[in-house]
């Protein structure tokens, strides 16, 4: 059971269920009868997940749970469709069966086998949610999905308790606070796009569009895949709302007749934070785009427009005629699924590649890192602009989006602290000894892995708010200074404008004048004549590359 595999679901399910109905008693639950009907069918969604089967959950000891964890999702489903899924979406519904509700089945049966006892809903106390976290870290999953896992059975029971299944429970006292610290912190996510492989992207992407707009035909899904990443890589969406967009989703721009307002709708879930449902609706997210991709969704109105009257939504933007499988000649929308094989065959057919010469890695939160790194560049990093452009906070940015890509680092400026000797003997925070100075936490600093590993990332300390450069560091310091100097010619020229020109710059102009210029001269000349044996050459810079 530890080795299970869950299918991935879209990034924006909700951690938490909306109020439902609170019943003033416990119902009463039939232990040795199923329901009617132990299917759960859920409405066509952005995932590939149509219905969950309780059925084979029945029977194994612990029916109440099962009772009423079937019973809430039930509610649920008929909430999320009577409001537009405005209270909480399908995906999040199927997140809820798929990983919460079969990964709390799974331990159920496992403790049921234990006890030798049935595991009813007065089960459900302090102690068994601390058992069932030791469950869930012992599966063979990632720190990220053990949490998500996790997320999504206590909103699951929350669901439950508000619904009346859990009348004597007191929530508040029911789950520990954070169980599975650092979690998010320990999964790397993708880095934006270099200029290299954004600007053969963007070839990719002109050549498709070029062949698409030289015909008048209605488009396929992978065409239709081609305009979701041309709208990706101009305006930093995320895929759920382009996917979502509807035929009226472009307006006139009140201020610029040259611009118009794309109109999209973005839900508010975040697996981190616990929100309310106030913060859950559904808000207008409105963005100016050039009039290319105005274009581009003028094109998709018109030329799917004759496929989009057989679709059940008439107005959902991007739909296509299957061509394959079962469902040839049916009518469909986009789904995630869809968009990310077609991903695949675009990188392949135009043999796309990154820096290192191996296949290309794309996505639509490559695309939007990639935007928001620009934004973050051309506005002097500015985090409230860069913020206000991604659509989110300072805090969010800082944590998931902000990580300028090599071509940016040239333009850095220094973050990190300059300490003269005297200040570190006294009552300041200790600082560790690095390859190039100190650093106040080497494990889960500004830019450290955060996983209780040790920063290698030479490179990084210089925008790094962690480093922390003393008059005793004035030797080291230097010493990578002349190694980055005299190692141009070996590194590569390009590879060396691209990736260390700026630590001279930074170094020179933002370090050495913050210290006493006697002791930057000799500590520069005992460098360049007696180098630290750590920096005679620049391998360990390379073996980080």
């Amino acid at each position: 059971m530890s080795g299970k595999k869950f299918q991935l679901l879209p990034k924006e399910i909700e951690p938490i269920a909306p109020a439902l109905t609170s019943t003033h008693s416990q119902p009463q639950i039939a232990i040795n009868s199923l329901p009617t009907s132990t299917i759960v069918k859920f409405p066509e969604n952005n995932s590939t997940l149509r219905n969950f089967d309780f059925c084979r959950f029945y029977g194994k000891g612990f029916n109440e749970i099962v009772f009423a964890c079937q019973h809430t999702i039930e509610h649920l489903l008929s909430e999320s469709i009577s409001t537009h899924q405005s209270s909480l979406s399908i995906v999040s519904i199927a997140g809820y069966c798929y990983i919460g509700a079969r990964n709390l089945f799974d331990f159920c049966s496992l403790l049921h086998a234990s006890v030798k006892n049935d595991i009813t809903l007065s089960s459900v106390t302090p102690k068994y949610i601390i058992e069932y976290i030791q469950y869930i870290k012992g599966l063979t999953l990632a720190p990220a999905s053990q949490k998500t896992s996790y997320t999504l059975t206590k909103s699951l029971l929350i669901a439950c308790h508000r619904a009346g299944y859990l009348p004597d429970v007191d929530i508040k006292t029911l789950f520990p606070r954070n169980p599975f610290p650092h979690s998010n912190k320990q999964m790397k996510g993708e880095r934006p796009l270099s200029q290299h492989e954004k600007r053969y992207l963007v070839l990719a992407l002109k050549s498709e569009m070029s062949r698409i707009l030289s015909s008048d035909m209605p488009l396929s899904s992978y065409d239709l895949a081609v305009c979701v990443l041309a709208i990706g890589i101009s305006t930093g969406m995320n895929p759920t709302p382009v996917l979502s967009l509807p035929i009226d989703c472009l307006q006139p721009h009140p201020l610029k007749a040259n611009l118009r307002l794309l109109v999209a709708f973005k839900r508010r879930g975040n697996s981190t934070h616990l929100v309310s449902l106030r913060q859950s609706e559904d808000i207008a997210l409105l963005q100016s785009v050039k009039l290319n991709v105005a274009n581009t969704i003028d094109m998709l109105i018109e030329r799917n427009a004759a496929l989009r009257m057989h679709y059940s939504n008439p107005n959902h933007l991007l739909v296509y005629q299957s061509e394959s499988g079962g469902n040839y000649g049916a009518v469909r929308p986009l789904r995630l699924n869809t968009l990310w094989m077609s991903i695949q065959n675009l990188i392949e057919k135009h043999a796309l590649k990154d820096d290192d010469g191996r296949s290309m890695k794309l996505s639509m939160m490559r695309l939007r890192k990639t935007y928001i790194n620009r934004i973050w560049e051309l506005s002097g990093q500015d985090p409230l602009i860069t913020a206000r452009h991604g659509k989110h906070n300072p805090d969010t940015a800082n944590k998931h989006y902000w990580e300028a890509p090599p071509e940016a680092e040239r333009n850095m400026r220094f973050i990190g602290e300059t300490r003269i000797k005297q200040l570190l003997d006294v009552t300041h925070i200790p600082a560790d000894r690095t390859a190039i100075a100190r650093c106040t936490d080497p494990r889960y600093g500004h830019l450290a892995p955060k996983n209780g590993t040790v920063c290698m990332d030479v490179l990084n300390c210089f925008r790094c708010k962690s480093f922390v450069v003393t008059e005793d560091d004035l030797y080291r310091l230097y010493s990578f200074y002349w190694a980055v100097v005299n190692e141009r010619g070996s590194f590569g020229a390009k590879r060396w404008e691209k990736y260390l020109r700026h630590i001279i710059r930074i170094i020179d102009n933002d370090i050495g004048p913050q210290f006493d210029t006697g002791r930057v001269n000799a500590a520069r000349e005992q460098a360049k004549t007696s180098p630290h044996p750590f920096w005679r050459s620049l391998d360990m810079v390379r073996l980080t590359q």
